[in-house]
C-alpha cells in the first residue's frame, strides 16, 4: 500500500526547462513552500509521485511532452491530482489558456516574469491548498484531524513500530451519556462541549500523539512509541479526569464522563483495522463494567463481542420466527385478597429451549434499536391477552414496561394508539411503565406525550422508584399515576434499616401526592404484612405466583387467591 504524507510546510514543484526561470520562480517563492525543480515532463512526473506536491508551476514548452499532456497525466492520478496546476508560458494566446483550463489548470501566469505579480499568484493558491487540505483532513467542529489524517498518521506509527519492534497504543474515548445533554439542553451546548473536550485532549498529548474526532462523541487517541502498559493505563486515567472535571457553559454547569477502550500494536493487533475494533470491544467492555473508565483490549473481550454479535444475530431470528413470548405475574390487592392487575415479562426460549435472560438480552435489543419492534410485539400481544381475560370476567389491567429507546421514537405515541384500536382494549386498562431515566431526559417533550397518553386513558406507573434520578420535581410536573417500590428495597427491607427507611419515605410520598403504590418483589408474609401495615396494599411477587404464561395466568385467575395468601389473616 503507497503511504499518503502530508508535509506541514507546502510543497511546491516548477516544472521548466529555462535554468533562467527556475531560479527566479525558486527565488521568488522559497519562504512560502518546499521548492522541488523538474527539467522535463518525465522528471516532474517522477518528482511528483514522490514529494505531492501541493502546487505546480508547469511550463507548456518541454523537451519530452508538452505541459499539457503532464497535467492530464498528474491530473488523472488519484494521488496527484489534487495539486494546484498553474501553467507558467511565453505562449499568451487565448487557445492556449483554454487548453491549459481544459486540462485541469487553476491559472496562467505570462512570460516574461513579472515576479512580484507572479509571487502573488502563487501565494493565493497556496493559501488555498492549505485549507483545502485542512478542511479534508480535519473535523469541521473541533479542528482535529479526522479519519483520513488519523489513517496517516495510524499507517506511518505502525509501519514505524514494525521497523523498530515498538509499540503503538489507541485508546478510543466515547462520552458517557452525552446524548442527554443534546436531549435536554440542544445540540449547541452539545457542540460547545465537544469542542472543549477536543481542546482539553489535545492540551494533555504529546507532540508525536494525535486525537481525532471521529463523529459524534467518539474521539480516538494515537500514542506511537509506547513504552509499557503502565504508562497508558496512568495516560487514560489522566484522560478520564480531565474529562471529568465540571463544564461552565453560559453560567451553567455541565457533567460529563468517559470510557476508554486501549488496544495494542503488537500484543493484541497486528493492523489498523483490528486495533480499532479492538480498542472499539475494550471500550464497550468499560461501559458494561460502569462507564467513566478505561479497559485493555484481551482475548476475552474478544470472546464477549463474538459471543454479542451471535446474541443479537439470533435475537433477529427470534424477532422474524415469532418465538420470543408474554409471561405475567399477578399484581394483587393485599387488604382484600384480590388479584387487580398484571405485569407483562419478555421471555425467549433459544434453539435448546433453554430461556435467554432478559438481563442479557434487553440491554442489547435497545443499543440496536431491536427493542422497538420486540417492544411493540410484547405491547399488542399483551393488550390482546388481556382483553381476552376481561371478556372472560376478570376485572383486571395489564402493566407493560416501556425502554428509554421506545419511548423515544418518533412513532411511540402513535404506535401505543394503533394497539389499542387493534387489540380492542380500553386505555384505562392499561399501564405503561417507564424508569426515572425517562423523565429525566427531554423535558418538554416527555410531558407532552404523557400527557398524550393520559388522553387515551393510559396510567403512567414509574418503575424502580428510588433507583435512579429521583427527583419531586418529576412527580410534580408530569401526569403520574403509580410508583413501584423497586425489589431492591424490599428484599433485605426486614433486616437493613436504610432500605425500611426508604420504603417508607416513598408510601409517605405516594400517599402526600394521592400516587398508587405497588410494592414488588414481595416473598414472604412477613415482609407483606410490614408494607401493608404502613399503607401500601397492591403487591407482586413469588409470594402471589411466578410470571408464568397466558394459559396459566388464565387458570390462576379463575381460580382465585386462597385465603392464606392474605397476610392480614
Amino acid at each position: 500500500m503507497h503511504i499518503k504524507t502530508y508535509s506541514l510546510k507546502p510543497v511546491l514543484l516548477i516544472v521548466d526547462d529555462q535554468i533562467t526561470d527556475l531560479k527566479a520562480l525558486s527565488a521568488a517563492v522559497c519562504d512560502l513552500a518546499e521548492v522541488y525543480i523538474a527539467r522535463s515532463g518525465q522528471e516532474a512526473i517522477e518528482v511528483a509521485y514522490k514529494r505531492k506536491p501541493d502546487v505546480v508551476l508547469l511550463d507548456i514548452e518541454l523537451p519530452d511532452m508538452n505541459g499539457f499532456e503532464v497535467c492530464r497525466l498528474l491530473k488523472s492520478d488519484p494521488d496527484l491530482f489534487h495539486a494546484a496546476v498553474i501553467f507558467v508560458s511565453a505562449h499568451t494566446h487565448t487557445d492556449n489558456e483554454l487548453m491549459a483550463m481544459e486540462c485541469g489548470g487553476v491559472d496562467f501566469i505570462h512570460k516574461p516574469l513579472n515576479v512580484p505579480v507572479a509571487r502573488a499568484h502563487i501565494k493565493a493558491h497556496i493559501a488555498l491548498r492549505n485549507e483545502a487540505k485542512r478542511l479534508a483532513n480535519h473535523d469541521a467542529l473541533t479542528g482535529l484531524p479526522n479519519r483520513t489524517l488519523l489513517q496517516d498518521r495510524i499507517e506511518q506509527a505502525l509501519q514505524k513500530a514494525h521497523r523498530r519492534q515498538g509499540r503503538v497504543a489507541m485508546l478510543l474515548l466515547d462520552l458517557d451519556n452525552f446524548k442527554i445533554i443534546n436531549d435536554s439542553v440542544g445540540h449547541s451546548i452539545g457542540d460547545v462541549v465537544l469542542q472543549e473536550v477536543a481542546s482539553r485532549l489535545s492540551r494533555s498529548l504529546r507532540l508525536e500523539d494525535t486525537v481525532s474526532r471521529q463523529g459524534g462523541d467518539e474521539f480516538i487517541l494515537l500514542l506511537p512509541g509506547v513504552v509499557g502498559f503502565d504508562a497508558v493505563g496512568d495516560f487514560a486515567e489522566r484522560m478520564l479526569a480531565k474529562i471529568s472535571c465540571p463544564f461552565s457553559i453560559l453560567g451553567h454547569r455541565y457533567d460529563i464522563t468517559g470510557s476508554i477502550g486501549i488496544s495494542v500494536f503488537p500484543d493484541d493487533s497486528d493492523d489498523m483495522e483490528s486495533l480499532y475494533q479492538h480498542a472499539d470491544a475494550a471500550m464497550y467492555q468499560a461501559k458494561l463494567s460502569g462507564r467513566n473508565r478505561y479497559c485493555f483490549f484481551s482475548s476475552h473481550i474478544q470472546s464477549s463481542m463474538r459471543a454479542r454479535r451471535l446474541l443479537e444475530r439470533h435475537m433477529r431470528n427470534a424477532l422474524e420466527e415469532g418465538v420470543f413470548e408474554v409471561f405475567y405475574q399477578a399484581k394483587v390487592d393485599v387488604r382484600h385478597n384480590r388479584i387487580i392487575g398484571m405485569e407483562a415479562l419478555i421471555r425467549w426460549r433459544n434453539h435448546d429451549g433453554a430461556q435467554v435472560s432478559p438481563v442479557d438480552f434487553i440491554p442489547l435489543a435497545e443499543e440496536t434499536g431491536l427493542i422497538i419492534p420486540i417492544g411493540k410485539y410484547i405491547l399488542l400481544q399483551a393488550c390482546k391477552d388481556t382483553r381476552v381475560l376481561r371478556e372472560q370476567g376478570h376485572d383486571i389491567y395489564i402493566s407493560v414496561n416501556i425502554s428509554v429507546v421506545q419511548f423515544r421514537e418518533e412513532s411511540f405515541l402513535s404506535i401505543v394508539e394503533i394497539i389499542l384500536m387493534e387489540s380492542g382494549l380500553q386505555g384505562k386498562y392499561l399501564e405503561l411503565e417507564i424508569t426515572e431515566g425517562v423523565l429525566a431526559r427531554d423535558i418538554d417533550t416527555t410531558r407532552e406525550t404523557l400527557f398524550r397518553l393520559k388522553t387515551l386513558g393510559v396510567r403512567i406507573s414509574i418503575d424502580d422508584f428510588g433507583t435512579g434520578y429521583s427527583s419531586l420535581a418529576y412527580l410534580k410536573r408530569f401526569p403520574i399515576d403509580v410508583l413501584k417500590i423497586d425489589q431492591s428495597f424490599v428484599r433485605d427491607m426486614l433486616t437493613d434499616k436504610s432500605d425500611w427507611a426508604i420504603i417508607q419515605a416513598i408510601i409517605k410520598l405516594g400517599q402526600a401526592l394521592s400516587l398508587e403504590l405497588v410494592a414488588e418483589g414481595v416473598e414472604t408474609r412477613e415482609q407483606a404484612s410490614a408494607l401493608l401495615e404502613q399503607g401500601c396494599q397492591i403487591m407482586q411477587g413469588y409470594l402471589y405466583g411466578h410470571p408464568v404464561p397466558f394459559g396459566q395466568i388464565s387458570s390462576f385467575l379463575a381460580s382465585g387467591l386462597n385465603a392464606d395468601d392474605n397476610p392480614t389473616n
